[in-house]
């Protein structure tokens, strides 16, 4: 059996790339997947998972399982000290899971699926009464622009120039020239475009409004991932080197974060190809592999920035009051 956990923090987007990829890795092993607290999964309201749940598989076994009837399997990442950043891609030892496993990591990379991504629209599925009440203009273009706790991080975080050269991109390209904003930071995207048409606050009708959309520029977020492959044809654009739009050092952060089918924007404007981002992607991993060391412990990155040292409780309300006044520095 693999087992993975939905737990309190994280996003709908990382549950979704955990779930998929157990979902995909089970199948190919033909081994059970349990789902742990499966209660905490962010979109049970208006997504539909291929699974069957955790009471059925548990009766299935000859014994209630604990923890010390399971090993874990820790995705291989590495720590790039120079860019301050975790990076992660295919773990291919994966494939000799032979017992009880826990899988923990980030799992983010297309080759999980082992070739096959038309699979993801049978492992999930968008409600159809949540189908049926969203409505989107089929010549419209979403951005689905990402702030929160991306403002932090100021090699992380995408500029208001690439919105803009996207944005003249689709114009160019498609014809496109009827925008809207799809985030999870109202007063951050309303400060970048205070003219564009905002939706936010409602993780559904988000979910639903990039799934049903043909025209999206998507930030370095794994939340619109599988709108974009499981729902309607599209065309995309995503940041080029993904998590670090410059200042990269020519490395693909992370290698895994690579996507097929989808337009590629440098800091010069122009659309890069998936065959020719990919080439850099495999390049990147290959460096990590011979130069860096397996990071083992996460507890090894160093933290960064004095709010790391703040109590969360207070840190909490210093961030609601700080996101409030200055939208576009934090979140």
């Amino acid at each position: 059996m693999i087992q993975i956990s939905f737990k309190d923090g994280q996003g709908l987007g990382n549950q979704l790339w955990l779930f998929a990829v157990a979902k995909s890795i089970s199948e190919k092993l033909k081994i059970d997947l349990n789902i742990k607290d499966f209660e905490k999964f962010k979109g049970k309201n208006f997504l539909n998972l291929d699974y069957e749940n955790n009471t059925n598989h548990l009766l299935r076994s000859s014994k209630k399982l604990s923890m010390d009837d399971f090993k874990i399997f820790n995705e291989r990442v590495y720590y790039d000290h120079e860019l301050k950043y975790v990076i992660s891609s295919f773990d291919e030892r994966v494939l000799s899971i032979n017992k009880n496993t826990i899988l923990e990591g980030i799992f983010q990379s297309e080759k999980y699926f082992f070739g096959n991504l038309d699979k993801l629209k049978r492992y999930i599925q968008l409600k159809s009464s949540i189908k049926k009440t969203t409505n989107i203009d089929p010549y419209a273009c979403i951005l689905n622009i990402r702030g929160g706790e991306y403002k932090r991080h100021k090699n992380f975080i995408l500029k208001k120039q690439y919105w803009e050269n996207a944005m003249a991109n689709f114009e160019n390209k498609w014809n496109i020239n009827n925008f809207l904003i799809v985030t999870d930071d109202y007063n951050y995207a309303r400060s970048l475009f205070p003219k564009l048409e905002v939706i936010s606050g409602d993780i559904s009708r988000c979910y639903a409004a990039l799934y049903k959309c043909k025209n999206i520029i998507v930030s370095n977020s794994s939340f619109s991932y599988f709108p974009c492959k499981t729902g309607y044809k599209k065309n995309v654009i995503a940041p080029m080197y993904w998590a670090r739009p410059s200042k990269n050092k020519g490395r693909w952060i992370s290698p895994g974060n690579i996507y097929k089918d989808w337009y590629w924007q440098n800091k010069e404007n122009n659309l890069m190809s998936y065959e020719k981002c990919l080439e850099i992607a495999n390049k990147t991993e290959q460096f990590y592999k011979n130069e860096f060391t397996v990071l083992v412990n996460k507890n090894q990155i160093p933290k960064m920035g004095i709010l790391n040292f703040v109590p969360r409780k207070y840190k909490i309300i210093l961030k609601k009051i700080l996101s409030y006044f200055f939208p576009q520095s934090f979140g």
